[in-house]
């Protein structure tokens, strides 16, 4: 028997049917040449007018029509606008900040000196009697230069024991100078006028530590000028039970201190005097200073 012979042809087909799109596929033709499906090379060529088309609207993209020059200084210009736009709305927003900074600081030194002010009216006060206290123990130790004086007089020199200095507030320029706040004072004559004002509170720092030195000083000379014992028994029971001291018990002095006391008490007035004057004239300056500030950043 003869044995039937299965037909290639099918399984030529079915592998050329397996072939992946967009490949060239040929088939097999009488005389042993090989054709190309005409689908599959419209497909490549139509994918190939789409990649020619992209790079050709990418060049658009790039290239103005007609004068390149042109078409690059535009963008220069737009790009050189936008930075500098930027640049300006930061530069007035930082203006913005500083200014309601500066005004910030203005009204709260405006409040120290306000502070300065009131204390110097509160020292003056308190000089001025200290002053009337010193004229009053100069007459006190003219009228009575026996050996012994009444203990008014000792009560007397004690009212002169102490100090009432001047205590800056000094919060609102401590910060301008230590955060570099005076660069943000627009205005130069009250930058001028500040500097002004702390220079003379620091006078008269140095002029108070220097009354308050001389102040001890006197205390002990008062107590080498009376007699400690005959002090003892007038005033021990009043340190305890705060009973007022016989003003007309006799006390005696020292005399050889007498002089000299007399010389500090002078020299003490006089210093007291000095230190009030100073006083007057920085809180002059405080005030002026208040009014130029005022006037200048318009505060109430």
């Amino acid at each position: 028997m003869k044995e039937k012979k299965q037909p290639e042809d099918n399984s030529q087909q079915s592998e050329a049917g397996a072939q992946q799109p967009g490949e060239y596929t040929s088939v097999a033709c009488p005389g042993g040449e090989e054709k190309t499906n005409p689908q599959n090379e419209i497909r490549t060529e139509s994918e190939q007018l789409k990649t020619k088309a992209m790079e050709t609207h990418a060049q658009h993209l790039h290239h103005a029509p007609g004068k390149k020059f042109w078409h690059y200084f535009y963008e220069f210009l737009m790009l050189f606008l936008a930075v500098f736009a930027g640049f300006l709305a930061e530069n007035q927003r930082e203006h913005y900040v500083e200014g309601k900074r500066e005004k910030e600081f203005m009204v709260s030194l405006v409040k120290d000196l306000q502070l300065d002010t009131a204390q110097f009216s509160i020292i003056r006060n308190y000089r001025t009697t200290k002053i009337r206290t010193i004229d009053s123990l100069i007459i006190f130790f003219a009228n009575h230069a026996n050996g012994s004086v009444p203990a008014f007089g000792y009560t007397l020199g004690m009212k002169l024991f102490g100090h009432l200095g001047f205590y800056q507030n000094s919060g609102t320029l401590d910060q301008l100078k230590s955060s570099g706040g005076y660069r943000l004072i627009r205005h130069r004559n009250v930058v001028d006028s500040i500097e002004a004002y702390d220079q003379q509170t620091k006078r008269v720092a140095l002029r108070d530590l220097y009354e308050t030195n001389f102040s001890f000083t006197y205390t002990d000379l008062l107590h080498k000028l009376f007699d400690g014992r005959a002090l003892t028994r007038i005033f021990a029971d009043t340190s305890y039970f705060k009973k007022p001291a016989d003003p007309n018990a006799m006390i005696k002095l020292n005399e050889q201190f007498l002089g000299e006391y007399l010389n500090n008490l002078r020299t003490f007035q006089l210093l007291v005097i000095k230190n009030m004057d100073l006083q007057i004239i920085v809180k002059k300056k405080g005030t002026s200073l208040i009014s130029l500030i005022k006037k200048e950043y318009g505060l109430e």
